[in-house]
């Protein structure tokens, strides 16, 4: 709806602008469009921070007339929560996912007002779940932050910070301490960031996206634009085509088409990232099973199989995607690092050293 915002998160990758939206787009254009398509859509509302967004309420009420919602909000602007609560059904409601942004909450000293905002919405039947971006920052306050927003009776579900953080790419890139938390909240894996570059997609089909000034995009990771519902032309796809994207920064897991092999790589990255070790290196395994061509789920059994202390074990399948695949280097500098932790005897200086293995996250050749 906007890239506006009143909270200014250190890590969020939009530019802070807490000035007044000038600018809105007509709900009826946005009927109209849903309406020729047929059907019933779940519209997703989200921004910035789609409360601050002129008539809000009244828009949600006019699409939840005939379609289901979903928001994205920071669930701070009070007085529009308590209106939406009153005036928007919440069996049309299909959820409500409130980011808590703790650190930005304490800066402002908005705790209280959040809880009371949860408890607004939750309270009147609302689905509210309260997503906490796990930055490596705050990798180690979570569970504090947890056990005193549960007293308050407000779960919080960790969410993968997305992006490069001291030169490590997220959420690739989470330690030991990390894959705990999200071990307890298994859904989490299901946010992780994917390559899908040439897997059937339905991303500009059942699944678009619409800018603020109304034209529609294929999806959020691709920025072909389909047309625009003001002026009444946009041209989806007739069906599933192949991504043509190399990071899918969204909801793409939920609208692919993959083989075998591929969903058994995709269920790796999943099981890797919430912490289950045995379940990653089975699943990677039988991807490369099933495909000897995809050396990402070798190298990522290999990870794995690090991860759960058999150095050894790693070794042999970075070995194997190495030899498969000499051009990338990925392979073989997970290579060198397993092979040397798997020594007997660490050379010196290097005994309080952890190795960090880069898990690949596409099944194709190129792209790690």
């Amino acid at each position: 709806m906007t890239r506006k915002c009143n909270f200014s998160c250190h890590y969020c990758y939009f530019p802070h602008d807490n000035s007044p939206v000038s600018d809105s787009l007509p709900v009826a254009a946005l009927l109209d469009f849903l309406r020729s398509r047929g059907g019933e859509w779940l519209v997703g509302l989200t921004g910035g921070e789609p409360f601050i967004y002129p008539d809000f309420v009244d828009i949600c009420s006019a699409i939840a007339a005939e379609h289901r919602i979903g928001i994205d909000t920071n669930l701070s602007v009070t007085p529009v929560v308590k209106r939406f609560a009153r005036h928007v059904p919440p069996d049309r409601v299909h959820d409500i996912y409130a980011a808590l942004h703790i650190e930005e909450r304490e800066r402002r000293g908005a705790v209280d007002a959040f809880i009371r905002n949860y408890h607004t919405l939750a309270g009147r039947g609302f689905t509210v779940k309260v997503n906490y971006v796990v930055h490596p920052s705050l990798v180690q306050r979570f569970a504090a932050d947890c056990e005193f927003f549960g007293r308050h009776g407000i779960p919080l579900t960790p969410r993968p910070f997305k992006g490069v953080y001291e030169g490590r790419r997220y959420p690739e890139g989470y330690g030991s301490t990390a894959a705990a938390i999200f071990a307890q909240h298994p859904e989490a894996g299901r946010k992780t960031v994917f390559n899908f570059h040439g897997v059937p997609c339905h991303g500009g089909h059942t699944f678009l996206r619409m800018e603020p000034d109304g034209t529609v995009l294929r999806c959020p990771g691709d920025k072909t634009v389909l047309g625009n519902v003001l002026s009444g032309t946009v041209q989806t796809e007739s069906g599933p085509t192949p991504c043509r994207m190399h990071r899918c920064p969204c909801q793409g897991v939920e609208h692919i088409l993959p083989d075998a092999a591929q969903q058994d790589f995709i269920e790796g990255v999943r099981a890797y990232v919430v912490g289950d070790l045995p379940a990653a290196q089975r699943a990677f395994t039988a991807a490369h099973s099933r495909a000897p061509a995809m050396t990402q789920a070798a190298n990522n059994a290999g990870v794995a199989a690090f991860a759960a202390g058999d150095a050894q074990a790693a070794a042999c399948c970075f070995a194997r995607a190495a030899a498969d695949d000499p051009v990338t280097p990925l392979y073989a500098a997970n290579l060198k690092l397993a092979r040397r932790a798997a020594q007997p005897s660490p050379p010196s200086g290097t005994e309080n050293e952890t190795p960090e293995l880069s898990l690949a996250v596409n099944y194709q050749r190129t792209g790690n």
